[in-house]
């Protein structure tokens, strides 16, 4: 079982900006998904490779070491190769998967690096993101500052560095982000972080909620500072906070549409966290008042593939079986980088519909936009 820090990195954005969640979760238990697990194989495949001096597709068809049940495809192997690629065009002298220790700012602040490089006066910290989800960026991530932080501070008595350069590899998404500072930028961050961390332990840290550290708090549905502020988003227009109907978009102020829309993500995270707290109450025997399980609907399947597959060609002979057309990502998945490209001419990728997102998003604004084009 991987060791875990109290004040971790992976979730620094957390209690970095809010200082109570560290109380708020510690008895919480952390789950696991498919994705983590992907995730882990990608990172084993990698480190494997790197240590090895060997190529990614070497393991198509084979298991990693960590996790029996998940076979390596020509998707994983290409996509992580591109990592493996980036990683050695870094050079230098490279360590894999280390265990950094920051704990002269966190107490028992520890995490473990994909990879150190140090490359004359500078040192590389690089980390694998093998999700596909949302793009990671190297500037001011509190997870590569930490992780960057020990690495330096442990190296740092041998060779003088001049520059610490962070990077997130993210190649599902071709994302490469790298990002420079200096030592004395990056010990000055760690005095900060330390103050942060000390109010953490505190018993009466405040709850500071917010998108970013409340995105992955497990504590998020029972959390009354989250609570009251979904609230007040909620019902902004009223003063009397008893009132159960919302107002409708037509009676809110500009203002209020803006605190609203600006909320809107902390919103939907914190309904759907209670719903997944509710259902959790139920099925762990504690019930909920109001409240029940019930079967979903579903729909008929076959007993035995097999069985079903001879009988129907028995019966209806080719027509047992409909062909289709592979779409655009499964072909590109079922051949893997070097196939994928003899097929790039025929892919189109259309215009995605208009989505609304905030000012500072990077992407540029369209014009002319009618309510059709949501459609």
């Amino acid at each position: 079982m991987e060791e875990h820090s109290p004040l971790g990195a992976s979730g620094a954005s957390c209690w970095l900006n809010c200082a109570g969640s560290y109380w708020a979760q510690k008895d919480i238990p952390d789950s696991t998904s498919a994705f983590a697990q992907l995730g882990t194989d990608a990172h084993n495949l990698a480190e494997i490779c790197l240590a090895n001096k060997i190529s990614t597709r070497k393991f198509i068809g084979k298991t990693p070491l960590i996790n029996k049940e998940q076979v390596i495809d020509a998707e994983m192997a290409d996509y992580v190769q591109e990592y493996v690629d980036y990683v050695r065009s870094v050079g230098g002298v490279q360590e894999y998967e280390q265990k950094v220790s920051y704990s002269d700012w966190v107490p028992d602040g520890f995490g473990t690096a994909d990879v150190i490089a140090t490359v004359d006066d500078t040192l590389f910290c690089i980390d694998l993101k093998y999700g596909k989800g949302v793009k990671v960026f190297a500037e001011n991530n509190p997870q590569g500052m930490l992780y960057a932080l020990g690495a330096l501070n442990e190296r740092a008595v041998f060779q003088d560095f001049k520059k610490v350069v962070i990077v997130i590899h993210q190649p599902r998404l071709d994302h490469v982000s790298e990002w420079g500072i200096t030592p004395k930028e990056l010990y000055e961050w760690a005095e900060w972080v330390k103050e942060r961390a000390t109010m953490c332990l505190e018993p009466d840290a405040p709850r500071t909620p917010g998108e970013k550290q409340c995105q992955w708090c497990r504590a998020k549905a029972t959390c009354p500072e989250l609570q009251t502020k979904t609230e007040h988003a909620l019902m902004v227009q009223f003063e009397d906070m008893s009132v159960k109907t919302p107002p409708t978009p037509q009676e809110l102020t500009d203002q209020d549409l803006q605190f609203v829309m600006h909320n809107k993500s902390l919103i939907e995270s914190w309904l759907k966290s209670v719903e997944t707290h509710v259902k959790g109450l139920i099925e762990s025997g504690h019930g909920f008042p109001g409240w029940k399980m019930v079967a979903g609907r579903s729909n008929r399947k076959w007993a035995d593939d097999g069985d079903a597959a001879k009988t129907l060609t028995t019966l209806l002979g080719e027509d047992a079986y409909v062909k289709k057309l592979l779409t655009a990502p499964a072909a590109e998945k079922a051949l893997g980088k070097d196939g994928k490209k003899k097929i790039q001419s025929m892919i189109v990728k259309p215009e995605g519909k208009p989505t609304l997102v905030p000012e500072e998003d990077k992407r540029p604004a369209l014009v002319g936009i009618t309510a059709d084009d949501f459609d």
